[in-house]
C-alpha cells in the first residue's frame, strides 16, 4: 500500500496481482478455504451477457465497463470504477430505449426517462426502485468527493444486476393500447 491506501502503478508492479486481493478467499461448500485466483474473477465477471438484441453501442458501452473490471485483478481500484462505469453504461441504455420509442425532447435527464417508461409499462413499477437506485449511485459517481474503493463483489454483482435490468429493459414491449 501506499500514500493512497492503494497500489501505485510502476514499471515494476502493473503487470503483477494487486496485493489487495490476496485477502480475499473462496470457500466450497464442503468448507474448503482457497485463496481466488484470476481465473475465478475472470470466470464471474464473464457470466453475465447483454442479449444479441440490446443495440451494439449499448453493447460496447458495456464491454469496456467489464473489461475494464477485469484488469482490477491488477488494480483494485479498477473493480470500483468498472462498476462506476456500469451505473452510465444504465443510463445510455435507458435514452437510447427512450430514442427508439419517442420520447418527448424535454425528458433530457435519467429521472425523467425512468419516470417516462415506467409511465409506458416499458420498465415495470416493481423495477422502478431498482432504476432510482442506479439513477442515485451513478449521480453519486459521477460526482465524487473523494475516491471510493469497493470490494469486486459489488462490482459484480452491479455487472449482473445491471446486465439484467437492460436485457429486461430492451425485452419489455409497449402495450397495446385498446380500441373502442
Amino acid at each position: 500500500m501506499t500514500r493512497f491506501g492503494f497500489k501505485e502503478i510502476s514499471p515494476s508492479n502493473w503487470l503483477e496481482p494487486d496485493d489487495v486481493l490476496k485477502g480475499f478467499v473462496g470457500i466450497s461448500f464442503n468448507g474448503h478455504v482457497r485463496p481466488l485466483v484470476a481465473e475465478d474473477y475472470l470466470n464471474c465477471i464473464l457470466r453475465p451477457n447483454l442479449h444479441e438484441s440490446i443495440p451494439e453501442d449499448v453493447q460496447a458501452l458495456f464491454e469496456v465497463a467489464r473489461g475494464a473490471m477485469a484488469y482490477g485483478y491488477f488494480f483494485y481500484p479498477l473493480f470500483t470504477l468498472a462498476m462506476e462505469q456500469l451505473f452510465r453504461v444504465a443510463e445510455a441504455a435507458v435514452a437510447y430505449k427512450c430514442a427508439t420509442l419517442g420520447v418527448p425532447t424535454s425528458l433530457k435527464t435519467f429521472n425523467k426517462r425512468i419516470h417516462w417508461l415506467v409511465e409506458k409499462s416499458i420498465i415495470r413499477q416493481s423495477e422502478r426502485e431498482s432504476w432510482d437506485a442506479v439513477r442515485h449511485l451513478r449521480n453519486m459517481a459521477s460526482h465524487p468527493e473523494r475516491q471510493s474503493i469497493l470490494p469486486p463483489s459489488f462490482a459484480a454483482g452491479a455487472l449482473e444486476r445491471i446486465a439484467s435490468q437492460i436485457n429486461t429493459l430492451f425485452n419489455n414491449k409497449v402495450p397495446k393500447t385498446e380500441t373502442k
